[in-house]
């Protein structure tokens, strides 16, 4: 391919005179023209023809020649080859997120002019008069005739692969292991049409490249930080020129500036003809405001203290973070059945004798248990009596004992028995199971002994029972590195079970765990699970709160335990909490906490009320009719489930008045759920009458009457 050179009609040669140059430019023209001379690329000339020539600073300090070819390129046939849009290359790129970039060394000069043309290229400097044989920067047609041929070589792979804005190309791919493919084929295109590359400004497999004036990312595109630091330095603008300058170069970025027309304005209207060059406050707030939008000092550190400090984000949002607090090791125990946990398993089906649960005991140190079938209702003297024949018999009285906060437990004839003996109680962390983490693993071990018990023998579990207790404590554990028989009697019990891997392990369980302490004085919030239903439909609720609060710390319990500050609506529940029950509440002055009125169970979840019952309708299942009612749980996200109305009118009453306002109960009218609904729209809407909420509304207030 060669370039040419298309003169209009009548258009004769045109010579300029050379510009004058500094002692040190006309240093660097000269070896410049070396360079050219060596290279092969220009020849002395005898051309009517002559250009000057000026030499233009570069990103990385040097200086180009550039001739002033603008009396040539008046007298040229423009050639009308679209240049593709930027905007039109960066939405090809969509999805990718691997990507090279290739930069062609002096693309222009890869191209050869056309012999009779060539004198046309001819410029004039101090040290002679040269005519390029290949194409030169700054002639006119010069970007179109070389995108044109890049086009043609690239036309298969253009916006499969790669992108081509003149000498710039860019080869994208969704993984690393497609870019390997294309990145060939990019290549062995060139290696063909002997075009060669810059090697300097060639980069493989980013994650994030600058292309074209913009940082293109796998989450989007950017403007590239080098192109706003000009519009920073930007001097105030004093002539129509410099404003069109400035707002051109703005401009070219305006698809990321919100409002751009808008904020730009006053400065346009200094460009038109009739208007004068007055430089007014108007334009002075117009062209700080929009040099600030490119660019915000210390934005990632503001934004991350706004986001900290957001009040909603610390109530609503769940971490994803590691867990709250390392893991605090239990003291080791010296001697055999000396330090013990107790847990209970409730539940099970009621036995032949009469047991619906099992009281586990464990000894800390050799993990030897006891599984003692027990009924829920028996007293406290009779549990005590089982505890001192089967395990006070056989081991002696242990020096410590952890168990978690069941209330015979914690009831005073328990403490005052074992204060008598000499025992320490510990209790373990409210809500933290983890505290008591070797009775839970047995406890987890023992249900999957009696499932398969249950499941092979279809036998009765209490007589299941001593088998179980047999094959735990004859089962290896790897956290002693035997069985638990084998380290309460020194020698291994007779049996053929295979080895049963159990064990725990400090430095396991820290890894998935962060830690987090807290000083006293400070507020903190409370992690909750909100519910709603009734009866077997009671299930979690997505769209509430996941923690109640802040509180204020009142004491520190242990490494990981705080007690907490709890308003009298919460006084039911036990104030000691782990850490990894806690976030930490961010202050900020602009908070306004207030209290939530919310009624918290001891299992950490509270139950929210419903508002209406907005619909009603019958299940007929079989040979028997159900009446449904659709209740009303939030108001301002429309959450609506349906309910069995019996249920309903025994759990909330206050939904279904006894008495018509205007009317016996069965006449279609307003009730009292309905008055409530009314006042209930006009408090929590700020426009009432928008049309969306009156629809919504005068749909719950006509439900009776359909």
């Amino acid at each position: 391919m060669e370039f040419s050179i298309d003169l209009v009609p009548g258009a004769g040669p045109v010579s300029v005179a050379p510009y004058r140059m500094a002692p040190t430019e006309m240093i660097k023209l000269k070896g410049q023209l070396e360079d050219l001379l060596e290279k092969q690329l220009v020849r002395p000339s005898v051309s009517p023809w002559g250009a000057p020539v000026l030499l233009v600073k570069k990103k990385d300090g040097g200086s180009r020649l550039c001739v002033d070819y603008r009396q040539l390129n008046k007298l040229t046939i423009k050639n009308k080859y679209p240049l593709p849009r930027i905007d039109d290359l960066m939405d090809q790129l969509r999805g990718a997120s691997v990507f090279s970039k290739i930069n062609l060394r002096l693309g222009y000069h890869q191209i050869r002019v056309k012999e009779g043309d060539i004198p046309k290229t001819a410029f004039r400097t101090r040290y002679g008069h040269y005519e390029y044989v290949v194409m030169s920067f700054g002639v006119t047609n010069a970007p179109a005739v070389f995108m044109d041929y890049m086009n043609r070589i690239f036309w298969p792979f253009l916006d499969k692969f790669v992108v081509v804005f003149i000498d710039d190309i860019l080869i994208y791919s969704r993984t690393r292991e497609e870019t390997a493919e294309p990145l060939r084929v990019v290549l062995e295109i060139l290696k063909a049409k002997q075009l060669y590359t810059k090697l300097s400004k060639c980069e493989f497999w980013l994650d994030e490249v600058k292309f074209l004036g913009h940082v293109i990312l796998v989450e989007g595109i950017a403007i590239d930080p080098a192109k706003v630091e000009s519009v920073l330095q930007w001097e105030r603008p004093r002539t129509v020129t410099d404003i069109r300058s400035f707002v051109g170069f703005a401009g070219y970025y305006r698809r990321f500036i919100e409002g751009f027309s808008k904020i730009v304005a006053p400065l346009t209207q200094l460009t038109r003809k009739e208007h004068p060059f007055i430089w007014t406050d108007a334009c002075e707030r117009s062209f700080e405001e929009l040099r600030k939008t490119f660019w915000w000092p210390g934005m990632k550190r503001e934004i991350a203290e706004y986001v900290a400090a957001c009040l909603t984000c610390q109530k609503a949002k769940v971490e994803h973070q590691k867990p709250s607090g390392l893991m605090q090791q239990m003291e080791i125990s010296e001697w055999k059945w000396d330090n013990i946990t107790m847990d209970f398993i409730v539940g099970l089906s009621r036995s032949a004798r009469n047991s619906d649960a099992i009281w586990v005991i464990v000894d800390r140190l050799t993990n030897c248990a006891h599984f003692l079938p027990v009924n829920i209702k028996w007293s406290l003297e009779k549990m005590t009596q089982l505890d001192v024949k089967e395990i006070v018999r056989l081991q002696g009285v242990p020096s410590r004992i952890i168990f978690d906060r069941d209330p015979r437990f914690t009831s005073r004839f328990w403490q005052s028995l074992h204060q008598a003996l000499g025992t320490k109680l510990k209790l373990s962390s409210a809500y933290h199971l983890q505290t008591d983490g070797q009775s839970e693993r047995t406890i987890q071990s023992l249900e999957d002994f009696l499932r398969a018990c249950v499941l092979d023998h279809l036998g009765n579990w209490e007589e299941d029972l001593p088998l179980v207790e047999f094959t735990y404590n004859n089962s290896f554990h790897a956290s002693i590195g035997m069985e638990p028989f084998e380290a309460l009697y020194g020698r291994r019990c007779r049996t053929p079970l295979c080895w049963y891997q159990d064990g725990e392990q400090k430095s396991y369980a820290d890894k998935r765990q962060k830690p987090l302490e807290f000083a006293e004085g400070e507020h903190v919030f409370l992690k909750v699970i909100p519910t709603s239903g009734v009866g077997r439909a009671l299930k979690a609720r997505k769209l509430t709160p996941r923690f109640v609060g802040p509180y204020h710390i009142i004491q520190r319990v242990g490494p990981v335990a705080y007690r907490l500050a709890l308003p009298l609506s919460l006084s039911d529940l036990h104030d000691v909490f782990h850490v990894s029950q806690l976030r930490k509440y961010v202050h900020d002055p602009s908070h306004v906490v207030e209290l939530d009125d919310v009624k918290v169970k001891e299992n950490l979840t509270f139950e929210k009320l419903p508002v209406a019952v907005v619909d009603h309708k019958m299940k007929e299942p079989r040979d028997k009719s159900i009446a449904l009612v659709k209740v009303l749980w939030d108001a301002a996200t429309g959450e609506a489930t349906w309910e069995v109305e019996q249920q309903c009118k025994e759990r909330y009453p206050f939904l279904f008045p006894s008495k018509s306002v205007f009317g016996d109960e069965n006449s279609c009218c307003w009730g009292g759920c309905e008055i409530l609904s009314f006042f209930f729209f006009f408090f929590f809407f700020p426009n009432p009458h928008s049309l969306s909420t009156l629809t919504f509304f005068f749909s719950l207030l006509l439900s009776p009457f359909f």
